[in-house]
């Protein structure tokens, strides 16, 4: 459903003032059980002086509960989770850093793409619709912000989410 409203241009963003990081900590604090129920853990590292942006509180907790999500069930040990966050003049960096299965380097490209699924062979333990990660980069694209991955397999992945302090619609 978040994907369809967000192709058809219907996506309404309620803009407040946020802080960031009580919005990272809210989810990760909701997130930690499903990671320690498969042994492993989050952690948010709020090193960002300036956490304040104007966004829409729930489509981008959305972003990181879907980022997290990803993570943990994309992980065959116990998953550990780390968001970092940083600022700089221009804006609110939150990087996503998992130690899961990766993602090759050929199919990087098209994981934002609706209805993608990254080719697995013949195993299919992971269940989804390939609808989020389209998701949370329409979010960010609507927030004026962007997002690029940092990946290997076998080496986990790392998401870099920038969010400007001003933007314009």
């Amino acid at each position: 459903l978040q994907s369809a409203v967000s192709d058809s241009g219907r996506m309404r963003l309620r803009l407040t003032d946020l802080d960031l990081h009580a919005v990272l900590a809210d989810v990760v604090r909701d997130s930690a059980i499903s990671a320690e129920n498969k042994g492993g853990r989050l952690e948010l590292i709020a090193r960002a002086e300036l956490a304040h942006v104007r966004g829409d509180r729930i489509h981008l907790a959305n972003v990181f509960y879907n980022l997290i999500d990803n993570a943990v069930k994309y992980c065959e040990t116990p998953p550990v989770v780390t968001l970092t966050t940083s600022s700089d003049a221009q804006g609110l960096t939150v990087s996503v850093k998992d130690n899961g299965i990766g993602i090759p380097r050929s199919e990087q490209k098209k994981i934002f793409d609706r209805l993608y699924r990254v080719p697995t062979g013949d195993r299919h333990n992971v269940k989804g619709f390939g609808l989020g990660l389209s998701y949370v980069k329409a979010v960010i694209d609507r927030h004026g912000g962007r997002i690029r991955i940092e990946s290997e397999p076998g080496s986990g992945s790392t998401f870099h989410i920038t969010i400007p302090f001003e933007h314009g619609n």
